[in-house]
């Protein structure tokens, strides 16, 4: 199922901790690892470079000289947070592409959108090559096609798409019946398209009788609607509407099929 996709953790995103705590009554904790002698900014310690006057100290100097302090520290780690996040970023946004992608696959699987599926395969291919960077067409499909049997729980994708989609005959029967605008594609189609292999002859087989069936199918209910309205030619009627339906499923059909 989709909500079973990308949940083993495999691309578990890093976290960063925040490295800087402020705290404006705590003083003296938040800053016991700032240059005072003592720790304390009231312990009568002396900051660096503080303005000396005789044996005794400038007051104004010495709130500066911690104000200035205090807002290096501020900035330091503001910018520190910023290049946090932005590695996460980095890191995590282009696997989190890839499960993304995978879900979208797996869910026009799911609701048997056959004719749709090459598409969504292709975009999540694009999105393994952008997370992994330079590697050949094979290297890249062989990679997407591990992912994600390791996401779906060890089911492979040759497996969801025989699974959830009609068996080749029945994707021609729906293809005819459809006069070729639904089922273009069958999932063995699909199965030949992501693994580079041809399409089983017993199966293409399968996918053309049922496109006969569906066109005889579709022709005799043409002519008996033509016989319930009175009309002398019911049969060839219905002979024109069952040719029309079968030559349009082989046209709109799989070249390979």
């Amino acid at each position: 199922m989709t909500d079973t996709l990308c949940t083993n953790g495999l691309f578990a995103p890093v976290m960063y901790s925040n490295a800087y705590m402020y705290d404006d009554i705590d003083m003296a904790g938040t800053y016991s690892t700032a240059p005072l002698m003592g720790g304390s900014i009231f312990t009568g310690g002396y900051p660096m470079g503080m303005p000396m006057v005789g044996m005794g100290y400038n007051n104004q100097a010495y709130f500066d000289n911690m104000r200035d302090y205090q807002r290096f520290q501020i900035d330091y780690n503001v910018d520190q947070q910023r290049m946090s996040r932005n590695a996460d970023l980095r890191i995590n946004a282009a696997m989190e592409g890839v499960k993304g992608a995978a879900t979208a696959l797996k869910d026009k699987i799911m609701k048997n959108e056959q004719d749709q599926i090459d598409e969504a395969y292709d975009k999540y291919v694009k999105a393994v090559a952008a997370a992994y960077g330079d590697g050949t067409p094979e290297e890249i499909n062989a990679r997407a096609k591990s992912l994600y049997t390791q996401m779906n729980g060890g089911v492979t994708l040759t497996q969801d798409l025989r699974e959830y989609g009609h068996g080749s005959f029945t994707q021609g029967l729906l293809h005819s019946l459809s006069f070729g605008t639904y089922c273009r594609r069958s999932a063995e189609d699909n199965v030949a398209y992501t693994t580079g292999s041809p399409v089983a002859t017993g199966e293409k087989a399968k996918q053309n009788l049922g496109r006969i069936v569906g066109a005889g199918v579709a022709g005799g209910a043409a002519g008996g609607i033509a016989v319930a309205l009175g009309c002398a030619a019911a049969g060839p009627i219905g002979i024109a509407v069952g040719l029309g339906a079968l030559a349009l499923s082989f046209i709109t059909g799989k070249v390979t099929t």
